[in-house]
């Protein structure tokens, strides 16, 4: 017997603040995009379990504080994925001048630029490569 109830998911919001929310990534990307946002842009998440399945793209002056980055499953770099082309990546949910505090991460990954990845893979490594 198959169940065809429709799955409702709540607005998530602008914002600008997140509290103790769970937020799903894609939904908030859409609902970014359908204010015509290319990313989203100045919001603070605290203390908010942020889901995918999906890509993280910070730009600009994002932070995470005090943040939970996921499962990694025994190596941090599981975590985080390299951009091939030299400008641009497709498929990610873009961040812009964005602080996490106290944030969990379920199924994220994290991709930018070199610089990024490298100090991402530091702070969470405790400066072991």
């Amino acid at each position: 017997m198959t169940d065809n109830t429709d799955i409702t998911i709540s607005a998530i919001g602008a914002g600008p603040e997140y509290e103790g929310i769970n937020i799903w990534l894609p939904a908030l990307a859409v609902e970014a995009a359908r204010r015509g946002e290319n990313a989203v842009i100045g919001k603070t998440f605290r203390n908010c379990m942020i889901e995918g399945p999906a890509v993280l793209l910070p730009l600009g002056a994002c932070n995470f504080d005090g943040c939970n980055m996921g499962d990694a499953q025994g190596d941090i770099r599981n975590l985080l994925l390299q951009p091939m082309g030299p400008q641009k990546v497709t498929g990610t949910v873009a961040f812009q001048d964005c602080q996490f505090i106290n944030c969990q991460f379920i199924r994220v990954g994290f991709t930018g630029t070199p610089d990024f990845l490298g100090q991402i893979q530091q702070v969470l490594t405790g400066g072991a490569q």
